[in-house]
This record gives C-alpha cells, structure tokens and sequence, in this order.
C-alpha cells in the first residue's frame, strides 16, 4: 500500500520514464497514453494530483473518478486494467492522490487509440517503426519460433556421427538427458528436436544437419570467414571462406580460422621450454561465436561472420537484441533471455556456453586479465557485434580502434574493475599524479574513459557510450 510519505519520496526524485505528474483526472487520456507507452517499456505510474512542479495538491474522488480513469484506460490495447491506489494527502483534507500502476508489460507492443507510444525520459513520444516491428516479432516468437517449426526434411538429412559426438559430449559433462546407449532418434526427441511425427524440426537441422540439406531451403546456415589485410574490409583478404554446414561444425572451423590468423605468441617458462600462447583466449574467441550462433535471429537474410583484422576481431550475427536489452546491459549482471531457447541449451549441454546471461561478462574480464582491452558491443536493426581488441589497441565504445601505450593500457585495465579516483590509479599502477592526471586527459581525448564530481571527490570510469 502507497503512503503519503513514499508519494512525497516519489515527488522528489521528479519525473521520469517511470514516473508522470498530472494535476487532476482531467487530464487521463494523456496519462492512459503514458500508461500504455510504460507498458512498453519497464512499466511505471501517473500521480493524479501532483502538479508539474511537484506539489503535491491532490483532487476529491469519487466513484466517477474511478471509472472515468477505467475507462480511459480501456483503450489501450491489449487490454490491460492498471492498478488504482488512493492516497490521502492530509487528514480531513479529503483530497488525494490517485496512484495508477502498471508493469512492464508482457504482451508488447501496446497501443492507445490505435498508436504506440514509448517513454524518452519524462516525456510519452510515438514508438519509432522499427522498435513496434522489434516488438510484435517478439510476441509473434513466443507462440511460433523459427527452431521449431517443421524443417520439410527426414532423418536421413541429419548428421549421425555428430549427434552421437553431442551424445557423448554431454555425458561427459554432466548434462545429458538421455544414457550412454540412446539412439540419435533418442537424443534428438530429448533435446525437443522432433516434431509430432517424429521428424527433425528446423532447430535440428541448423544444429546437426548435413550440407547437402540445406540447399536451396537454408541458405543462411553456416559462416563466412575473412582476414583483412588492414583495419578496413575494403582492403585486401589474405584469407576468404564460405562455410555451408551446421552450427556446430561451423564452430569449429571458425575456431581453427581464428586459431591461424591471429597472432600466437611465445613465451619460456621457468623450465626454458616454449609456451604458445593465444593472443585473443580461445574462451573468448568460442564464447562470442557460440553466442553468434545460438542468439542469431534464422529468420533474417546473412550469415554469421568472423572478421579478423590487423587491429580487431569482430564476429557478426544476423538480427538484433530483443526483449530490451541493450548492449550496456551486456556489461553487467543480466539474465538470460535465448531468441532459439532449444538450440541454446544444446550449445549449454555440450559445455560450450552457461545460459545464465554471464558469457558477457566472463569475456570482458578473460580480455582484461589477458592484457587486452574490453570487448565492444554494438547492436541495431539487422546484426549484432562483438569486437575484441588485438594486443596493443583499445576499442572505442563505437568498436573503433586507437593504439594504446602500456601506462594507458594500465589505467583502462584498473578502470575495468570500476571507477578509481585519480590518485586511487596512481598509486594502483605505480606511477607519479601528474602522469596519471596526463594519461587520463589524453584517454579521454581519445573518448576511453569519462569523469563524475569535481576536484578530489572526482572519479574515472570508462566510456560505455
């Protein structure tokens, strides 16, 4: 229950896109169009009886009130009933406040008279095209995915010895569903990769398919695999491959792809004896292919692409993040939300990923502890990126590359554990104020890091965007 103390707490904290002032109920088909544009957004509510400055004035209400708001509200679509609290202002004033609640909704996008509308800030604005399209494809998902629709192939277009390679993989593991001596019709149904009559499903295919299947019928299954002999694809390939195969075999050729072009350096141990080691770990390089492959969106044209260049690699897939998420959510703890929930958990059950949306953050923090810089991630309409710096460069939160000396390579990798007053990262890395005041000057040139406060209660933190 709301009380006039948490309305008081909410007044001060101002609007937002969670939050609308409205002076009285006269103004409710303006608050059920904000209602509907939080709907679609992390949910939210409108204050009846708080100005636009933030008194807090309340109004008198009756049942009329009440159903004049209900049946505002009725237009938005799908139907949706807020929650309504009334809220005394003061005893024996009889004015109140009429707090009107609703969550992030779970059937988006939600329209008000026909439009659709979303929060930017304190202000209700008209969803743009492509977020209402975004958003009636995720509705559209959860009742009919890709992976699981009818694929018009047999079982002799699946790919025996590598379900039983899964099979063996996953016992190894610990995360089987089926025993030791289960056939690859047994494997399949256990993974939900058969249809009603027993018959591999689209998830199947893309996962354990031959090639000879996919043709003419998925010509977006597999990768394609460049080296770039420079920092931009209009320069010169050393190397070009087009893979036509299923997402686990693709995997494993974009491994070795990787494995032979970027750069394996050596290093003599205690014993004198040579070490090669991986410029880029290879957990990293697998963990942003297999998340190229289990989140892509099949029903979009392209395949996924590994572009390595002299400065970066980038691994491309097909479609956007859905369900809200944005690529600075990718830098902190987030859960888990699979576009091919069945083909992810196959990827899971073979160890390759951990489905607790922390593959992210794992591989910011492998790139970091490996003296690299963090990877970047970017996100539109058609395709996800993720960019990993090659040793010696640091990306910009556009993916961009810029050339970093080892005193500046220091102060990004202090700053990924977290903001750090400046002379907080002198003292971390071992060097005088006045180079770290310097360095950090010439980072935030460069568009690196950025800084909160003033003077000494100031703090540094990389630019996320």
């Amino acid at each position: 229950m709301t009380s006039a103390e948490e309305i008081a707490q909410t007044v001060v904290a101002g609007e937002s896109e969670t939050v609308e002032f409205k002076a009285t109920t006269g103004q409710r088909t303006e608050a059920a169009r904000s209602l509907s544009a939080m709907l679609n957004g992390e949910g939210g509510c409108v204050l009846f009886g708080v100005l636009p400055d933030g008194k807090v004035v309340g109004q008198q209400v009756g049942s009329k009130t009440l159903e004049d708001i209900a049946l505002a509200c009725s237009e938005i679509y799908p139907r949706y009933s807020p929650s309504i609290e009334r809220v005394v202002v003061s005893k024996g004033s009889g004015r109140e406040v009429l707090v009107v609640a609703v969550p992030a909704g779970n059937s988006k996008p939600y329209s008000y008279r026909g439009r659709y509308y979303v929060r930017s800030g304190s202000s209700t604005v008209t969803m743009p095209d492509e977020v209402q399209v975004s958003m009636v494809m995720e509705r559209v998902h959860s009742l009919d995915r890709w992976e699981i629709a009818h694929s018009g192939r047999g079982l002799s277009a699946i790919d025996d010895d590598e379900v039983r390679s899964f099979r063996d993989d996953t016992i190894s593991a610990g995360r089987a569903r089926f025993d030791a001596e289960a056939s690859v019709v047994d494997v399949l149904r256990a993974l939900n990769l058969l249809d009603n009559d027993d018959q591999p499903n689209r998830g199947a295919i893309a996962l354990f398919g031959k090639a000879d299947a996919f043709a003419g019928r998925y010509p977006t299954l597999g990768c394609r695999l460049v080296a770039v002999a420079g920092t931009d694809l209009g320069e010169e390939f050393h190397d070009d491959v087009l893979l036509e195969a299923n997402a686990f075999v693709s995997l494993r050729r974009a491994m070795l792809f990787c494995d032979e072009h970027l750069h394996r350096p050596v290093r003599i141990n205690g014993k004198l004896q040579a070490e090669i080691t991986s410029e880029i770990p290879p957990e990293v390089v697998r963990e942003a292919l297999a998340n190229a492959f289990g989140h892509r969106d099949y029903t979009t044209g392209g395949l996924v692409q590994v572009r390595i260049f002299y400065d970066r690699l980038e691994v491309w897939s097909p479609g956007g993040l859905h369900f809200g998420l944005k690529p600075a959510d990718l830098y902190v703890p987030h859960s888990s939300y699979p576009w091919n929930p069945n083909m992810l958990g196959c990827l899971y059950r073979r160890g390759i990923v951990e489905q607790l949306g922390s593959g992210t953050l794992r591989m910011t923090r492998m790139c970091i502890d490996a003296g690299l810089g963090r990877p970047v991630f970017t996100a539109g309409n058609i395709s996800v990126a993720c960019t990993i710096p090659r040793r010696g460069y640091w990306l910009k939160p556009n993916g961009s590359s810029t050339v970093v000396n080892k005193t500046e390579q220091a102060v990004l990798a202090t700053l990924a554990d977290g903001p750090a007053g400046r002379g907080q990262l002198a003292a971390r890395i071992g060097i005088v104020s006045t180079e770290a005041r310097e360095t950090l000057v010439r980072l935030h040139e460069l568009g690196l890091v950025e800084v909160e406060g003033h003077g000494r209660g100031s703090h540094w933190m990389l630019k996320n965007g």
